[in-house]
């Protein structure tokens, strides 16, 4: 890609996801600029850059900055928002003080996340699900676990749309398409059916299919949740969940990651969602839900010993 092509991105949050587009964005030449909760870690990326792993162990660094201050990013570029759902609340007015002509691209797991945006309907607004497994080694390491798609829809609709085919390179595919609903209903299918398993468990995505009763688990969610949400037919088979653990399967799981590192997890906007959901249909999953109750404990055990 040539440099006449380059954007100005800014991406909210460092983590593991949003290290991992900036590594491959900055590699395409794009102009990229990150907003980090810590003033060491804004320190790390602007004098390392970022170093990123690939599955075949083949190391790539490339150059960003970084600050912990909003009003260090240019306004007049698309914004990726990659910090997890619990934390949007925190960043919510940093966002609403952008001009209406910002893009803004949210990368949330589960479902909660869409109602939160609706209230930034005067801008572009576009959703995104990241398929690829990736694993935060420090603050400017990225591993690149296994290779997925990343696949971006518009949800509040405007007349000039990004090309994000700009983003494309061979290692990280993008996939566009229309129904951002569908999309994100379709990874916090696969989400539900992979992490609380691995988080409760503390196995690999690739354990889910070589331990019997992990992968009876599994397939019982995935039938569970397709026998309340018929939609889910023409967007996700058992067949695929079983593909992405194999991409996967030595990654642990961002849910397992969490618990790892006594984060708390994203059990209520991937799985409470569902579990909303299917409660305004008068069904229950009794599976899941007491995944879901796992969980939660382990989180609360852990937020005790802090």
């Amino acid at each position: 890609m040539g440099v006449e092509c380059a954007l100005k991105v800014v991406i909210v949050g460092a983590g593991a996801i949003g290290l991992l587009i900036g590594s491959y964005l900055s590699e395409q030449k794009h102009e990229i600029t990150y907003i980090t909760r810590t003033h060491e870690q804004a320190v790390t990326l602007c004098t390392k850059g970022i170093t990123r792993i690939q599955p075949d162990g083949e190391t790539v660094h490339t150059k960003v900055f970084a600050s912990t201050e909003f009003n260090q990013a240019p306004t007049d570029a698309l914004w990726i928002i990659a910090v997890k759902y619990h934390h949007l609340s925190s960043i919510e007015p940093h966002l609403k003080s952008l001009p209406e002509s910002t893009a803004l691209l949210f990368t949330q797991n589960g479902l909660a996340h869409l109602q939160w945006v609706n209230q930034f309907n005067n801008h572009p607004v576009y959703i995104a699900t990241i398929e690829h497994g990736a694993m935060k080694e420090d603050s400017s390491i990225v591993v690149h676990k296994g290779i997925g798609v990343t696949k971006i829809a518009p949800y509040i609709k405007k007349t000039n749309h990004l090309d994000f085919t700009l983003f494309e390179s061979p290692l990280f595919h993008i996939e566009l398409a229309e129904d951002a609903y569908g999309i994100v209903l379709r990874k916090a299918i696969l989400n539900a059916c992979i992490n609380p398993i691995t988080a409760v468990l503390q196995i690999t995505n690739g354990e889910l299919l070589t331990n019997s009763h992990a992968y009876f688990l599994m397939k019982t969610i995935f039938y569970e949740i397709e026998s309340v949400f018929a939609e889910i037919s023409q967007l996700l088979t058992f067949e695929e969940v079983k593909a992405l653990c194999i991409k996967t399967a030595k990654n642990n799981s961002s849910m397992l990651q969490d618990r790892l590192n006594h984060r708390t997890t994203e059990i209520e906007p991937i799985v409470g969602a569902l579990l909303q959901m299917a409660a305004t249909r008068d069904r229950d999953l009794p599976v899941l839900r007491t995944l879901y109750h796992l969980v939660l404990a382990i989180d609360e055990i852990g937020q005790s010993h802090d």
